[in-house]
Formats: structure tokens, sequence, C-alpha cells
């Protein structure tokens, strides 16, 4: 009897292990669109893969890495959780938030909006605004994380090896650094306190131009500015959307010296927005929140894609050609961010290779495609988000590596 009840544990627990995923593959081959809506992108996942050596002091960390990532219904369960984590949060907003505030700070704080996090990284704002706190995002806005000297300098040498690389192939070079949201609509922001409001970014662009002639932009100034006729970032979401990309891509254009368009030029027509990632992430009810527009640019629409490879997702390699005639090999090297910038960057050059900055499979190698395009570039951009800026030098050094083999 002992035997067959540790029979039965062992079964039990074999189960539980491999039902869910024979259900996961089941539910894919028999219902694909219902797989589909269980499987939706939380946003840059790392797409780990599978350990393929074993390392007795990390193989375990890498196997739990993996499950963690490949784990079937992941997104669904922790869209689950986070929605029972908003719904615990909305009481205390709803009910006890309010209270609390005028105990502690008096009846007079009507302008005071306490921080109020749910489903650990979606920052509730004001006016039904969201915002993300993934990645370090709140010390960016608050000016407390500042870069040391040494790792300015360190960083400026890398742009510099690249400059010159580049300059001896007759690539021109451009760095961008894209604003997080909070830093563009911090009118929305809950009363955080700003330690000092001149920040990380501000700071190591007027390094870089106070200490060398690299190209480097932070169009935050330029999307403020548009942000009072055009909303410039999704109100539920952590990324710019179709105005946001068009206005950073003009600044681009201007630090490229090519010729520029202003949006109220073009026809624009408002559409509704096709992402709302921070509602999932939070937990929240769609529902109880105003639907968000974006916006439909004509743009170009005299120039054809001739030829198009790719999809507009993350972690994807989009090429294209058309015919605007100015056989011009532009490269693209950036996150998420650069997916919007698709629709107008692809209508002014004749050939577009825009990719990922980190590969699929965390190798340390570019696809074939993007290696040759790198190398027959005429304009090389590398672009990240603020809260990523540290991700952005070890896809530099990937640029050097590549460009320094062919000489």
């Amino acid at each position: 009897m002992k035997k067959a009840g540790q029979i039965i544990k062992i079964c039990i627990f074999m189960g539980m292990l491999i039902l869910p995923t024979l259900l996961w593959y089941g539910i894919k081959f028999f219902s694909p669109q219902t797989f589909q809506k269980l499987d939706y992108d939380l946003g840059e996942k790392t797409a780990v893969a599978f350990p393929e050596e074993f390392d007795i002091e990390t193989y375990t960390r890498q196997l739990e890495a993996y499950y963690d990532d490949n784990a079937p219904f992941r997104s669904s369960l922790i869209s689950w959780q986070q929605k029972l984590s908003g719904a615990l949060e909305s009481i205390y907003g709803n009910h006890l938030q309010g209270p609390l505030t005028r105990l502690i700070y008096g009846a007079d704080s009507g302008d005071f909006l306490a921080p109020q996090i749910v489903g650990d990284i979606v920052l509730l704002g004001r006016d039904h605004w969201l915002f993300y706190t993934g990645d370090d995002s709140i010390s960016y806005y608050r000016g407390t994380n500042a870069l040391e000297q040494e790792q300015m300098a360190y960083y400026l040498d890398l742009m510099t090896q690249l400059q010159a690389l580049c300059e001896e192939k007759e690539i021109q070079l451009q760095f961008v650094i894209l604003p997080n949201k909070e830093q563009v609509y911090s009118e929305y922001m809950p009363s955080y306190v700003v330690e000092d409001a001149y920040r990380r970014t501000d700071r190591f662009v007027d390094y870089v131009r106070n200490n060398s002639d690299v190209p480097i932009i932070y169009p935050l100034a330029e999307l403020r500015e548009a942000a009072a006729q055009w909303q410039t970032y999704h109100r539920y979401d952590t990324h710019w959307n179709h105005a946001g990309a068009y206005i950073g891509t003009q600044a681009l254009y201007q630090a490229l010296g090519l010729p520029t368009t202003e949006l109220r030029d073009l026809e624009v027509v408002r559409c509704a927005a096709t992402t709302s990632d921070l509602l999932i992430l939070g937990g929240l009810d769609a529902s109880q929140y105003p639907a968000e527009e974006d916006y439909a640019i004509r743009y170009r629409p005299e120039v054809n894609l001739t030829e198009v490879q790719g999809d507009l997702q993350p972690m994807s390699v989009y090429t294209s050609r058309s015919d605007c005639g100015n056989d011009t090999e532009f490269v693209l090297i950036g996150d998420s961010f650069r997916c919007f910038m698709i629709d107008y960057l692809t209508k002014d050059f004749s050939h577009c290779v825009i990719t990922y900055r980190e590969t699929s499979d965390n190798s340390t190698d570019y696809p074939q495609e993007v290696v040759e395009s790198i190398r027959n570039a005429d304009i090389l951009v590398m672009e990240a988000v603020e809260r990523y800026d540290s991700k952005l030098f070890p896809a530099i050094e990937r640029v050097i590596q590549i460009l320094q083999a062919t000489e």
C-alpha cells in the first residue's frame, strides 16, 4: 500500500508538470485563435533559450529562467494575478487613500496624489494616465540615478570609437535617446519628489556634446512642444503613439540634415489605439477607462514599397525597399520604440534595415543580413529609450566589431 501511494503521488506530480503543457499545445493545435488570445505578449520578453550546457553553479537558474519565460499560459496567469492585485488596490484607492491623505497631509491636499502601483509595475497617474515603473523608470524621473563620471567617460569612448569607424567608411552615424513617457507627461504623474531636475539623460547628453563631436539627440523638447497640440504617447501604454513617433522621426531627420515636414501639414485622421499594455500589466478593467485614440498619418502616399520582409514585432528584423529614388542604405538598431517609426522611415529611404538591439537568441551575433547592411550603410542610427540607455552600449560594441572585421 505504501509503495502504491508513492506511485500515485509521483503520477500526480508528473501530471501537474506535464498536463499544462499538453493542454497548451492542444489548444494551439485545435484552436489557434484561443491560443493567440491567451499568449499575447506583455512587452519585450526575453525569449530565453533552453540551457544546452550543464554548469552545476548556473544550470538551475538557467532552467528556472527558461520555464519562467516559456511557461504555458504565462501571460494569462500573470494577467489574472494582476487583476486580483488590482482589485485589492482599487479598494485602497477608492475607499482608503483619500481619507488617509487628508489625515496625513491636511484638508488642503487636493493637488497631492500619492504614488499607487498596481500589478507591481503600473503606476496610476492623474486623469486615468498610466505609467510604467519597471527598469528603474521612477529613478530616471526623480533624478536619482545619474551616471558617474567614469561611466560616462567609458560610454563616450565607445561612441567615439564607433564614430571614427563610421567616418572612415563614410557612414553617417547618429545616436538617439528617446524620453520616457513620464518625462513628456510629467503633469499626469503622482506627487513624487524630484531630487534633481538635471536628470541622468540630460546630464549624459550634455557630457557627450561638451566633450566630443559625437552626434546625439534627446528630443524631449520637441515632444513636449508637440504635446500641446497632439497626444504623443499612449495613455495606457509605455510607448509613444504614431504622432510621437512622427515627431521623433522628424527630430532625427533634422539632426541628419535631411528635409523635414510639419505634422500639421499632413492629412491626419483620428483612429482607435491598438495597444494598451499597461492595462494588461496592471490587471485593470479596460471598461473602466475611457477609450483611447491614436492617429493615422498619411505620409508620402506617392512612394511605394517594392519589397518588404519581416514584421513590426519588437524583436524582429524589418527590411524594405521603396521607389523613393534616393538610393540610400538606412540602418536603425534600437528597441520597440523603433516600430512606430517604420511607417515613415520606409518612405524616405530606398533600402531600410530596422532591427532590434539585442539578438533574438541572446547570442552575440546579428543575423548575416543585418551584418551586411551595417557594413554597407549610408546612414546608421543607434537608438534607445532612456530607461534602456545602458543596453545601447553592448550593441555599440557589437557594431564596432562588425566594422572592424571589414578592415
